[in-house]
């Protein structure tokens, strides 16, 4: 049940649109901030690396979005962490979905990590994305987005003006390959002191 102050909340969150990258057959092609991007290639395999491929992220989708005239996204401590927290949540339990195995969403794992104020109206949305080898790279979850309709309408919406990454080693499905992997949230926002 959703508090007074989230009442009035927005929440586009897609229940189960879901990118599961390891059912394309062909690797990722490079997005346009590949190359201005560090860390923009490189699989999250170690520690310290998942903030690296946050940042990455965070890179990559700000130049999609200004490279549009959409203005670049504020990174959020509050969304990073309830996107870490999904990220982490989903490699280390093997699920992929917007709602975890206890049955929270979106709006209340950012209520949890404190985004927003009572009062106070807010939208929301998120993206997942997860692959392993080469397309575990921050850039191939940024291209593979883009290629979704439905995310990227998410990426370069205006409506949002906040964002959080949370990137964790590991897929959260058990796969074959071998190869290493790394699961993805993006978390994107805009709080309306008062309300909407």
């Amino acid at each position: 049940m959703l508090t007074p102050a989230f009442t009035r909340t927005r929440l586009h969150a897609a229940a189960f649109a879901l990118l599961a990258f390891g059912l394309f057959a062909a690797p990722a092609s490079a997005s346009r901030g590949v190359y201005q991007c560090a860390g923009s290639l490189d699989i999250p395999q170690t520690d310290g690396q998942p903030a690296t491929a946050a940042t990455a992220i965070t890179c990559l989708v700000n130049v999609e979005r200004t490279s549009r005239g959409i203005p670049a996204l504020k990174p959020d401590a509050d969304l990073a962490q309830a996107a870490g927290g999904h990220a982490a949540d989903m490699s280390r339990r093997r699920f992929f979905a917007h709602v975890n195995t206890s049955g929270e969403g979106l709006s209340a794992r950012l209520r949890d990590a404190g985004y927003g104020n009572p009062g106070d109206g807010w939208y929301a949305a998120e993206d997942l994305g997860w692959g392993t080898g080469d397309r575990a790279t921050p850039n191939a979850i940024v291209d593979a987005w883009l290629n979704s309709p439905h995310h990227r309408r998410i990426l370069l919406s205006p409506t949002y003006e906040e964002l959080g990454v949370g990137v964790a080693q590991g897929a959260p499905k058990p796969t074959m390959s071998g190869l290493p992997g790394a699961t993805y949230t993006l978390d994107l926002g805009t709080i309306r002191v008062g309300g909407d």
